[in-house]
Parts: C-alpha cells; structure tokens; sequence
C-alpha cells in the first residue's frame, strides 16, 4: 500500500484534528498515512523533508492554520512557510505535495472553508499521485 505523509502544526489542535479526520477518512481506503507534528508552519517543510529522508512516501498533505494578529508575525509566517512548501515541491518533484495551510482573517473564515478545503485539497492530492505514477 503506498505511503502518504500527513504533517500538520501543534497551534488550533481542535481544529488541526478535524483536518486530520477529514483527510484520513479519504485518504484510508487506498493509502497508509503516517502523521508528523511540527511545533509551527514555519517547520512544516523542514520536518517532512526529514521524514522523506528516512521514508518512502508517493505524497504528503500539510496541514496548518495561520490567522491574522495584530502585527505583521502573519505576513512574515505565512510567506515563509508557502516558500518553503513550493521549494520542497519543487526539490521533490516526484513526490505528490499538496499545501493545505489555511490562512484567515479570523475564527470565522476558518470554520467556513476548514472541511472544505480541506477535502478539496485531499482529492487533489490523490489526483496528484495519480498523475504522477503515469
């Protein structure tokens, strides 16, 4: 059974185990998962690239919420942590990656688009190793 990584942040742990649910249920019937908590987005990258070193995965999904404060932390967090993920993309062009950080305003655009982004973003990683294993 092929392999997929699922790595997510520790911060909104209530609403990172809905993601993770949603995801699992999907991804269940055909792929083992294997799951890897970063303490942060900007981690995200860095931990599944270690885990690809020590593993073989046919995809990894990332899972993250970022919301916007009162300073310019989300600016600085969010940019760094979609470069990151669009770098290992890139360096791991074999492999199926798909970034499912969710980047509000607020608490309520979160509830809004969680379980459907989040499906939405699982298929497309299925999608995704489909298209690669051609």
């Amino acid at each position: 059974m092929n392999n997929v990584l699922i790595v997510h942040t520790s911060w909104y742990e209530n609403y990172i185990s809905q993601m993770i649910k949603v995801s699992s249920e999907i991804l269940n019937n055909d792929f083992k998962c294997s799951i890897a908590r970063a303490p942060g987005a900007i981690e995200l990258a860095a931990l599944a690239k270690n885990k690809l070193n020590k593993n073989d995965f046919v995809g990894i999904i990332f899972m993250g919420i970022i919301i916007r404060g009162e300073t310019s932390h989300y600016d600085l967090v969010t940019h760094e942590t979609f470069r990151s993920i669009g770098s290992l993309a890139e360096n791991y062009c074999d492999i199926a990656i798909i970034n499912n950080v969710i980047c509000v305003e607020n608490e309520n655009q979160l509830i809004e688009r969680l379980e459907e982004n989040t499906k939405n973003n699982t298929n497309a990683l299925i999608s995704l190793i489909d298209e690669k294993s051609v």
